[in-house]
């Protein structure tokens, strides 16, 4: 059974492969995200651009050879009020074949060449594409520019450029009104689009090209390209996942077991793992199998030792025993003698030696220099006590009368 350090092991192993795919495949999800809809946009930018060219090579063929052809032969046969806007005017030309390509292609999209005070109202400016022109004519490096627009709650990418300027073909209905075909200025009036100059640059073009389909493919092409990495990521972490099992896992579980197998008795030790699959883990176990013999030998020699010192230290300790016990009767002996010894000198110093005594009350001087009475000090130096009696010659010297 595999014991809990091992288990916090393999699970921070997991935990750590868990938050490396988790990572790894959040990372990935949003790079797609992102390339999609980066993509996206430059799918529209793209389409905006083949939009713009295609119109602009219809103004150029226009401006450059079929009106410059066709002026050359109507001027000698045709009045000055003479007046076709299917090929006089580029822009004309250039609105009906964008209206036509959009009802084949059924496209959403939206092209104008738009202009402050525009011939045809249809042309006619907003206000954002009116502050694009504005600032073209403040800024003569201004070029372009793009944007993402909200429009009906719907996305767009918005697309503006700059126009074409006035060229001397353009001004014969462009200069002042008295210069323009009659027929002309009959159907759009005396003031649209007039007071032009070569050069002038009056208009710009706007373009939205619709990004909800185009954003919408592009997240489910994300879609479909995450789940598939994703899927394969999860293959690869599974894989990755086996394959540590098998060449690290299981072989350090099998170590595992076999060093909690020789910890639990001594008996074990010299226990000796097979051999193991892969070079850097075969030799970790002859490694092993080696510090088990040592230890077993170790242990072996330890035992050996610990009996020699056992042996030593019972001898010493019967011959310690030994000792204390002939101590203890020695000093049992010792005890006797000091006590025969105390009694012996008990015995001499009891009225022992020279006593000086009264001759006249017989009062007996101590060592001290105090003179007591001869049976108190009789008493304090000898066992013996005092009765108080008379002798028979004191009786005839002190009561005659009773002898």
């Amino acid at each position: 059974m595999i014991d809990k350090p091992f288990m916090k092991a393999k699970s921070a192993l997991l935990t750590a492969f868990a938050v490396l795919f988790i990572s790894v495949a959040a990372a990935f999800v949003w790079l797609v995200y992102d390339q999609s809809q980066e993509t996206a946009l430059r799918e529209a930018e793209e389409k905006a651009r083949i939009i713009l060219e295609r119109n602009l090579a219809i103004h150029s063929y226009f401006a450059h050879q079929l009106k410059p052809k066709i002026f050359s032969i109507t001027d000698k046969h045709l009045p000055s009020s003479y007046f076709e806007p299917t090929w006089m005017s580029s822009t004309f030309a250039v609105r009906r074949i964008d209206e036509h390509y959009q009802a084949l292609a059924k496209d959403e999209y939206y092209y104008k060449e738009c202009a402050i005070n525009a011939r045809s109202p249809k042309n006619e400016a907003d206000d954002y594409e009116r502050e694009f022109i504005n600032e073209l004519n403040k800024n003569p490096k201004l070029t372009t520019r793009t944007a993402i627009r909200i429009i009906d709650d719907k996305p767009f990418f918005v697309y503006l450029r700059r126009g074409e300027s006035m060229e001397k073909s353009c001004l014969r209905c462009h200069s002042q009104p008295e210069y323009a075909p009659p027929e002309m200025v009959r159907i759009y009036g005396p003031e649209r689009s007039f007071n032009r100059h070569d050069g002038e640059l009056v208009s710009a073009i706007s373009i939205r090209v619709p990004l909800s389909e185009i954003l919408s493919r592009g997240a489910e092409f994300a879609g479909r390209l995450s789940v598939l990495t994703l899927g394969i990521l999860g293959l690869m972490v599974a894989v990755v996942l086996f394959v540590t099992r098998q060449i690290f896992l299981r072989p350090l579980g099998r170590i595992r077991e076999h060093t909690a197998f020789i910890g639990k008795t001594p008996q074990n030790l010299g226990d000796q793992i097979p051999p193991m699959p892969f070079v850097e883990w075969n030799d970790l176990a002859q490694d092993f199998n080696q510090m088990s013999l040592s230890l077993k030998e170790s242990h072996a020699q330890l035992e050996e030792r610990v009996r020699q010192r056992t042996a030593e230290l019972e001898r010493s300790n019967q011959q310690l025993v030994a000792e204390m016990t002939e101590r203890k009767r020695a000093e049992a002996q010792r005890e006797e003698l000091i006590a025969e010894l105390r009694q012996a000198l008990s015995e001499i110093n009891q009225l022992s030696g020279l006593l000086p005594i009264c001759a006249s009350c017989k009062k007996i001087r101590d060592d001290k220099g105090y003179w007591q009475q001869i049976e108190n000090y009789i008493s304090t130096h000898s066992e013996a006590e005092f009765t108080h009696g008379i002798c028979p010659e004191c009786i005839k010297k002190l009561y005659p009368e009773l002898d």
